[in-house]
């Protein structure tokens, strides 16, 4: 009963860094988009107009305006990444998710 309590705890674990994974994805491919579409616009635009024109099309494009379509777990990620000042974002680092070894499995 305990491994099968620790295999239910493990695809917990699995599944929630899977819908995390899916939520960075698709605020990438957002953020890309604009990105490739407005580029000219975005650069002429100062930093915090620019983060602020993004965030606002975030909410209409994941928010609860976006109704089906809505993903606040994706909407989240576009907040914070677009709420902190450049320098800061300019200093963070991707967090490593190490893969199990054949020893921890």
């Amino acid at each position: 009963m305990s491994q099968h309590s620790n295999l239910q705890e493990a695809l917990g674990v699995l599944d929630g860094r899977l819908r995390s994974l899916h939520a960075l994805t698709r605020a990438n491919s957002f953020l890309v988009e604009i990105l490739r579409n407005e580029r000219e616009v975005l650069e002429k635009m100062d930093g915090d107009v620019a983060r602020d024109m993004l965030r606002a099309r975030g909410r209409r494009h994941f928010g609860a305006e976006a109704g089906e379509n809505a993903c606040p777990e994706t909407l989240k990620v576009l907040e914070t990444a677009l709420s902190q000042p450049r320098e800061a974002a300019q200093t963070e680092s991707a967090q490593i998710i190490p893969f199990p070894s054949r020893r921890d499995a």
